[in-house]
């Protein structure tokens, strides 16, 4: 595949698009993660590198990578699968296709292609994968039965998922200190439990129904953690918590003293965190793998 194929169009089912919510999110979310690429490669590479063990990719494969972002877990899964084998990457948002076609060109990666479209309801094509990968890129769907179920066709027989989903707020310091300290001035937004958004998969028992319902079976769920360098020293982690849509959404509607003093709050929580290494917070996630029949 030629990493430079032009995007497919975003189809809509029923005289609506799907996940409409996300793919608008996405637009402005989407230049935020370009401009900090290396910094989320860094954060979540070794979250990627667990999908890709346990998806134990083969020459000559053909895999998907489900909300591929920016690029960096696909080029990695392309690699494994050799020439022979053929890497999709799929994702909603322009901006971080556009770096992640740059990036697999610069790095002369050819077997790979980045289509923009809704996962959700993309037409793979009937049992033409062996892997569908994901590195936190499942938890957005607005009917995620819908969408486990559609990577269950594009599956051939026997062939796997393997993704990654964060656990509960709670048992994530990367949200929870800069977010709990930020909530004492602009309070929180109301969150539905298993709305789309980056916490929707926490509850393991859910992520079980889901891929069982779908069809899936040897479902298995892994807990790991791993540490996350945010930034360099506080300052950088603090300008880089503002510039995030979910600080812009949490401090929208705040008064300019009351966000300067979440600021100031943020900065105060991440000083133990800080150290020779820069400001390191956990992350903790389900590592999730399962065949089709």
């Amino acid at each position: 595949m030629d990493a430079e194929q032009p995007r497919a169009p975003i189809e809509p089912a029923s005289g609506q698009v799907p996940n409409a919510g996300q793919i608008e999110q996405w637009a402005r979310e989407g230049e935020q993660w370009v401009a900090e690429a290396d910094r989320y490669d860094a954060m979540l590479q070794s979250f990627g590198a667990a999908v890709l063990a346990a998806a134990s990719l083969s020459p000559g494969e053909r895999v998907a990578d489900v909300g591929c972002g920016n690029g960096a877990m696909t080029i990695d899964a392309a690699r494994r699968v050799g020439p022979n084998g053929r890497a999709l990457g799929i994702d909603i948002s322009i901006p971080m296709l556009d770096l992640a076609r740059r990036r697999a060109k610069e790095a002369g990666v050819g077997n790979v292609e980045f289509v923009e479209a809704d996962a959700q309801v993309h037409p793979f094509g009937g049992g033409s994968l062996d892997a569908i990968l994901s590195r936190f890129g499942v938890m957005f769907f607005d009917d995620p039965q819908a969408a486990f179920a559609n990577f269950a066709s594009a599956l051939r027989p026997r062939g796997r998922i393997a993704f990654v989903c964060w656990q509960d707020l709670f048992q994530n310091q990367w949200m929870l200190i800069p977010g709990a300290a930020a909530a004492q001035h602009v309070g929180l937004p109301q969150m539905e439990p298993g709305a789309p958004g980056p916490f929707a998969l926490a509850d393991g028992d859910r992520v079980e129904h889901l891929l069982a319902s779908a069809g899936f079976r040897d479902v298995s769920l892994e807990s790991i953690a791993r540490p996350m360098r945010v930034g360099s020293d506080v300052d950088d982690t603090v300008a880089f918590f503002e510039s995030t849509d979910i600080a812009r959404r949490l401090m929208a509607d705040a008064a300019p003293d009351k966000v300067a003093a979440a600021l100031d709050a943020i900065r105060e929580a991440l000083i133990p965190h800080a150290g020779e290494e820069g400001v390191v917070l956990s992350g903790t996630a389900w590592l999730v793998t399962a065949r089709k029949p």
